[in-house]
C-alpha cells in the first residue's frame, strides 16, 4: 500500500493565484505598517488586475514577488517590498483623475 503525502500533491498542484502563508506574512505587515485601507484603487498602482480589492491586490503582487526569488528571508523581503511599495505608490498631493 503507498502511503500519500497530500501536502506535497496539493504543493505541486497549486491553483494559479493561491496565496502563501509567507505572502499572506508579508501582505499583511505592509498593510499595517503603511494603514492600506480598503478599496480599489491599490491594484492600479501594483500592475494586478483592476478586479482585485486593496487586499486581496497586496496579497497577489507580494506572491508574484516571492515567487520570483529561489531563497528568501521573510523579513529582507518583507524590507524589500516595503522600499518598491513606497516607489509604486504615489505621493501625498497625488490626483489620479
Amino acid at each position: 500500500m503507498k502511503i500519500i503525502n497530500y501536502e506535497e500533491l496539493f504543493a505541486e498542484f497549486k491553483p494559479d493565484g493561491a496565496i502563501s502563508d509567507d505572502a499572506n506574512e508579508i501582505a499583511n505587515a505592509l498593510m499595517r505598517e503603511l494603514y492600506i485601507s480598503s478599496g480599489h484603487n491599490l491594484a492600479r498602482f501594483l500592475g494586478v488586475k483592476h478586479c482585485f480589492n486593496n487586499d486581496m491586490a497586496m496579497r497577489i503582487w507580494v506572491q508574484k514577488r516571492l515567487d520570483a526569488q529561489d531563497g528568501y528571508f521573510i523579513e529582507d523581503m518583507s524590507s524589500k517590498l516595503q522600499s518598491e511599495l513606497y516607489e509604486l505608490l504615489p505621493q501625498p498631493g497625488y490626483v489620479g483623475y
